[in-house]
């Protein structure tokens, strides 16, 4: 398959045959994605300036629920403010329960991703939101920028 884009993130975390999060779990509270970040994780040396990669301000004061744990582990306590990051323009969901999706802020439009049902969207941003609609679940997203 050829790739349309030079960036590609999964949000899946697995470091040397081991899987911490496969997808990103989602509840009544909605929390938030920056863009790049499993792939920064799982290989500090991706990110390319030439490649499209920059340093994202994400607004945003502490780790995303699910990734609190996983960091506190590794002994990061202090949530930077910026990350790297780059600017999706094509994203592939799933989600294993009927949940909500929003680009950039969590201000913007909800858009609603019904279970186990593949939805793309071609809208570029460096972060999103999600947040269940009636169950806990986890969303997994191929991205690709």
């Amino acid at each position: 398959m050829k790739r349309h884009y030079l960036c590609d993130d999964y949000t899946s975390l697995r470091l040397n045959g081991v899987t911490f999060l496969n997808g990103i779990p989602f509840t009544a509270t909605e929390d938030y994605y920056v863009v790049g970040s499993f792939a920064y994780i799982s290989d500090p040396t991706v990110p390319d300036f030439w490649r499209g990669w920059t340093l994202f301000t994400h607004g945003q004061p502490a780790a995303p629920v699910y990734l609190a744990p996983f960091l506190a582990a590794l002994g990061i306590t202090a949530w930077p403010a910026q990350l790297p990051s780059f600017e999706a323009k094509d994203i592939l969901v799933f989600a294993d329960q009927n949940c909500w999706i929003r680009f950039e802020g969590s201000s913007r439009v909800q858009h609603y991703i019904p279970q186990n049902t593949y939805m793309r969207f071609h809208r570029r941003h460096f972060m999103f939101w999600v947040q269940r609609d009636t169950v806990d679940g986890v969303l997994r997203a191929y991205i690709e920028g």
